[in-house]
């Protein structure tokens, strides 16, 4: 298939060209290409297609490297169909899944059953994340790893293992898997607040009854996702001095949605004083535009761990998105039913994030506040550097052919009741977009079509 009459993202320029691609490869590009040029690739064309972009944009499909795909015990929240339909629709063409199923990841039987559930039913790549056995089972941790998973997640809130992630003998366990087989450790960075704070929170808020999402912050204040990066930091010194590491066997640390300035800084910090530590984090796209001050029908549908801040910390971490200084974005996509949203202080946190991201990230590029290459990097480039996906992130010759075409339209308002995904509700929900997900392909094969069928492939760590 040749795609011309486009605009191309490369290497931090926009051109105008044409695309072969064959075999689910970008084999040739032609920026500003001469009647020769197309002759050429129409020459090479293999199937004959011809796509006119319209002089419509084509980035490289967007990783994803957060999510929660439900599925194995929880189908009526999402499905690894429904789920990556709307990752596909969405121009995200790779994504990973976390392991708090039912029952969780932590045994390789299970993880086993989880990606052999994913096949031959998801529209998009995945990657999966496991929890860690209970007891730090060293055969079973092997067994994993050689599964091929990305890396293993912790949850300090709520463990899905019994074991103490506050511990620091724990986290040194963790740390020394992590050097030793040179695979990620997925952080869900919290101290929990001691069970008195609570309840004074709890009494103070039915007294008081200030805004819900003002109370949920401060029931998981940004001191204690600061106190918990600190704390990783502090055992990942200790687990390089101790053990006299060399660079290149760092523990590999990735700190999910980072929400405040507290943890950003730190974390800046860190990697200012030692540029080699294997320390990388992501943002979400709700950390970086929304405040707990949102208004909306139903407060819990903002109800979000970490959650929603103060407009000082999404205006900061946006500000660091313009500069170039993000990571990743990431979206942890957490799908639940409209009945998991209703009790006000017994409702699950989490929300879709699939079909938002692009429309709202994509939009402050199109109004110039972030720029094209701060973008690509973050939600394409680096997720595929950082987590060695082979051939993806990038629109480059012997790439895979996972792309995004895109175009600014008229203003209009994002519709939760239009989501692929299950869970049809949104905090960005009536947000003004200009952006429009034209099509998005899957090694070449559009997907993003009522037509198109379950393509995707499980994505395995490289060993």
């Amino acid at each position: 298939m040749i795609l011309k009459n486009a605009k191309i993202y490369s290497e931090g320029l926009i051109h105008k060209g044409a695309l072969l691609l064959n075999d689910g490869i970008i084999r040739k590009i032609k920026f500003n290409p001469k009647e020769n040029d197309f002759k050429e690739l129409v020459k090479r064309n293999q199937d004959n297609k011809e796509l006119d972009c319209q002089n419509k944009l084509i980035l490289p499909g967007i990783i994803d490297i957060h999510s929660h795909l439900r599925d194995m015990g929880q189908s009526e929240k999402e499905t690894f169909l429904t789920g990556t339909r709307a990752a596909a629709f969405s121009g995200i063409t790779t994504i990973f899944s976390m392991p708090n199923t039912k029952p969780p990841a932590i045994l390789a039987k299970q993880i086993k059953k989880w990606m052999e559930k994913a096949r031959n039913n998801i529209f998009v790549n995945v990657g999966f994340i496991s929890g860690v056995p209970k007891g730090f089972d060293y055969d079973e941790i092997i067994k994993i790893i050689e599964l091929g998973v990305i890396g293993f997640k912790i949850y300090p809130l709520n463990s899905i293992n019994e074991i103490d992630w506050t511990d620091t003998l724990n986290i040194q366990k963790l740390l020394n898997i992590s050097y030793k087989f040179q695979i990620p450790i997925f952080i869900h960075p919290d101290w929990p607040l001691s069970q008195r704070k609570k309840t004074d929170l709890y009494q103070e808020f039915m007294v008081e009854r200030y805004p819900f999402l003002e109370f949920h912050n401060r029931l998981f204040p940004v001191h204690m996702e600061a106190k918990y990066v600190n704390f990783i930091l502090e055992n990942c010194y200790k687990i390089i001095t101790n053990n006299n590491l060399d660079p290149e066997n760092y523990p590999i640390i990735h700190f999910c949605h980072i929400s405040c300035k507290e943890s950003y800084s730190l974390i800046q910090k860190a990697l200012q004083m030692n540029s080699k530590l294997k320390i990388t984090f992501e943002l979400t796209p709700h950390h970086l535009l929304l405040s707990h001050e949102i208004k909306l029908d139903n407060p819990n549908n903002g109800k979000v761990l970490p959650p929603l801040r103060d407009k000082e910390h999404s205006s900061y971490l946006l500000n660091e998105l313009k500069k170039g200084q993000v990571n990743i974005i990431a979206t942890d996509h957490a799908p639940h039913t409209k009945e998991d949203k209703q009790e006000e202080l017994n409702a699950l946190s989490g929300f879709p994030g699939f079909e938002t991201y692009p429309l709202v990230i994509l939009d402050k590029v199109f109004r110039y506040q972030v720029s094209f290459e701060n973008f690509v990097k973050a939600a394409s480039e680096n997720p595929a550097l950082i987590f060695n996906l082979k051939n993806k992130g990038f629109i480059k010759e012997g790439y895979d052919a996972d792309l995004l075409i895109v175009d600014k339209v008229p203003d209009y308002k994002i519709n939760s009741q239009n989501f692929k995904t299950k869970a049809k509700f949104s905090p960005f929900e009536n947000f003004i977009t200009s952006v429009q997900i034209w099509k998005v392909f899957l090694r070449g094969t559009e997907i993003n079509n009522d037509d198109s069928v379950p393509n995707g492939k499980v994505i395995k760590r490289m060993l």
